[in-house]
């Protein structure tokens, strides 16, 4: 069975006949019939009766007629969404890392909303490994995560660049970040953060070892634990500018080659590209 069996189908049934169905269809009669039959022969039912008038639906054509344009429905809706002309529509899903969406995301988004108000956004928030797997898994349209990607079923396009710091509370008076990392906690989202890793990469080229590890799930909990002392943290510049001014907190900075962590937009490569999601590619792209 396939769409034109249905659309045959839906054909005859609002004529009542084979014969007005095949002229309004342009076909043959005969190619009509044996349309029917092979239709009926692969659900197998009967979804006519025939009579000397025409046919009637039986039954189990009054269920199929239904469902048969139901089918139609949601598929003329689909090549709708699916349209590179198509007006933005329906959902899309977005995921981000903590500190992507309290910085970079509000203004893009609400840039996208105000063109695209049809379309419904979702966000979700979480580490980069989890937003990966939750990309490759088709559970996310798109993900802001950290650079590098390097994944062979993921398409990738640079979206930020964020100047990384670690962050401490700014009553230290030690000024020397490695003696203060001796003797203080880390402040860590969980396992799968690419900040987490970056900062622990950062700690074993300085063969530097913490008084403990703390994790936490949320950017304003660990913001917050190292403005009470709690102990010290790795984050983009961009998020903590206004603690850094306002001096409640001081930063430090990370050797060259560890100090830009570049934020990816991802989605799978083998996708179907509604028209929101390439509406928002585009933005990024734009906008970068």
């Amino acid at each position: 069975m396939d769409l034109d069996d249905i659309k045959v189908f839906r054909e005859v049934a609002l004529h009542g006949s084979m014969t007005q169905a095949a002229e309004t269809l342009g076909y043959a009669q005969s190619s009509i019939t044996a349309r029917i039959r092979k239709l009926e022969a692969n659900l197998k039912v009967d979804l006519f009766y025939r009579n000397t008038k025409g046919v009637q639906l039986t039954p189990s054509g009054q269920i199929f007629l239904e469902y048969g344009l139901k089918i139609t429905q949601l598929t003329e809706e689909l090549y709708r969404f699916l349209s590179p002309g198509a007006v933005p529509s329906g959902l899309l899903r977005i995921g981000s890392m903590e500190t992507t969406a309290a910085i970079r995301l509000p203004a893009l988004l609400k840039k996208y909303h105000s063109l695209y108000d049809k379309v419904e956004l979702s966000l979700q928030t979480g580490p980069t490994e989890y937003l990966m797997n939750q990309v490759l898994n088709y559970e996310l349209d798109l993900a802001f995560v950290a650079a590098p990607v390097n994944h062979p079923e993921i398409n990738e396009i640079e979206s930020f660049r964020e100047e990384m710091v670690l962050i401490a509370e700014k009553k230290e008076n030690i000024q020397d970040i490695l003696d203060i990392i001796k003797n203080r906690t880390i402040l860590v989202f969980r396992l799968g953060c690419s900040y987490r890793s970056l900062l622990e990469q950062y700690l074993l080229e300085s063969k530097s070892i913490p008084l403990r590890r703390f994790e936490f799930g949320s950017l304003e909990a660990i913001i917050g634990g190292v403005s009470a002392g709690i102990g010290i943290s790795l984050l983009p510049r961009s998020v903590v500018e206004d603690k850094l001014q306002s001096g409640v907190l001081i930063a430090y900075e990370l050797p060259a080659h560890l100090r830009i962590c570049t934020t990816m937009l991802i989605q799978r490569k083998d996708v179907i590209q509604t028209a929101a999601m390439a509406n928002f590619v585009d933005l990024i792209s734009t906008a970068h």
